[in-house]
């Protein structure tokens, strides 16, 4: 997509420079100088995002309620392909030489830009992190708990790299300086505006293809939780509010009320 064919677009969606900002998450300094030309020869990462943002697909959650079926997998590794095959394979060294302050994952060459998080994102993530960090101490457990920009090199290798707003580990042998090599036990993610497809779809598939035990998706906007447990071969999710006593599985005794602190 041409700078003007995303101006084009922009028109014809509404989009004001910091809606296409939240959106993309590229910062809206960076959306302003791009969209007005002042920057001659943005970063083709930038356009990339920008191009997605303006794109026609729906961003729309997909709450599955039960166990992932072989069917439904196929189905989320559908949007990995839909780009096409001439578009640039991005590696982890581009994340490590993203500019400072902006943040991103990487999913099988692709790389997807991480919106600035909002207050009630950042409540939210902190509270969890002080509910379940909180338990670990006070019953002796030897789980680690962190928090972005901790990495998670997903696959054990460096085709994936997120930055889960919450990431439980309790294999020692996983949590490495650089971060968890391997699938953590236990992950949380706050879903933003822009990353709906993201959490719902395809940090969905690859968590629970990976390993990992427990999986929670935190919608502010609608105040409520999916929770997906994948362990001992049994598959469940169930939906809560916030006002719920939400169960882990991890943890059988620890539940976390949302609506106490949001």
């Amino acid at each position: 997509m041409t700078l003007e064919e995303m101006r084009r677009r922009k028109r014809e969606l509404g989009y004001s420079n910091e809606k296409l900002a939240e959106l993309s998450g590229i910062p809206l300094g960076t959306v302003q100088k791009v969209m007005s030309g002042s920057t001659k020869s943005p970063r083709q990462g930038t356009m990339e995002a920008l191009a997605r943002a303006l794109s026609s697909w729906e961003k729309t959650p997909c709450l599955y309620p039960g166990p992932m079926t072989d069917g439904f997998a196929r189905i989320l590794k559908e949007p990995a392909a839909v780009y096409g095959p001439e578009k640039k394979i991005y590696t982890i060294e581009d994340i490590y030489a993203l500019p400072e302050g902006v943040r991103a994952e990487l999913i099988d060459g692709e790389i997807y830009y991480m919106a600035s998080p909002t207050r009630t994102h950042q409540k939210i993530a902190g509270a969890m992190h002080l509910a379940v960090a909180g338990y670990i101490r006070s019953h002796g457990g030897e789980c680690e708990v962190y928090i972005p920009p901790y990495g998670v090199y997903l696959n054990r290798d460096d085709s994936v790299y997120l930055e889960p707003d919450l990431t439980v580990i309790c294999d020692p042998s996983k949590s490495e300086e650089k971060g968890c090599v391997g699938a953590p036990d236990w992950v949380v993610e706050v879903v933003s505006p822009s990353s709906k497809r993201m959490d719902y779809l395809i940090k969905l598939f690859k968590y629970r293809t990976a390993g990992v035990r427990e999986y929670w998706i935190i919608n502010p906007e609608k105040r409520i939780v999916q929770v997906y447990s994948w362990s001992d071969g049994h598959e469940s999710a169930e939906m809560y509010s916030f006002e719920d006593e939400i169960p882990s599985g991890i943890y059988p005794d620890l539940r976390i009320r949302l609506a106490d602190d949001v």
